[in-house]
């Protein structure tokens, strides 16, 4: 038995006759909405705004994340003090490690 979702639902077919008008019912209840092919969930509609707004969410987390999980690491290496340093690679990665600085002379800080 299927479950009833609290979000707003369609199906293949309405999706099919009238693609937009999913699109401006999903940006008017700022959500998205399921799409169905025979009680099975197919896909979700969703506004580009909302998309957006979702993406920017998660990129906001994963980076806090990866800021508590750093900040973890270096209270512990504060708290067992071994005298070992760190390079640049270890520290921001050597990808970014590797790259030529850019310097903008307009950013203020000169």
């Amino acid at each position: 038995m299927l479950k009833t979702l609290d979000v707003p639902t369609t199906n293949i077919s309405n999706l099919k006759k009238n693609p937009k008008q999913i699109f401006n019912d999903a940006q008017a209840e700022k959500t998205g909405i399921y799409v169905f092919n025979r009680d099975t969930p197919a896909g979700i509609v969703m506004s580009v705004n909302d998309y957006e707004g979702m993406v920017k969410k998660l990129n906001d987390l994963e980076e806090k994340i990866l800021d508590l999980q750093i900040e973890k690491e270096v209270q512990f290496r504060i708290q067992n003090d071994s005298g070992e340093r760190f390079s640049d690679k270890e520290v921001r990665g050597e990808e970014v490690a590797n790259q030529k600085p850019i310097i903008d002379e307009d950013d203020g800080w000169e």
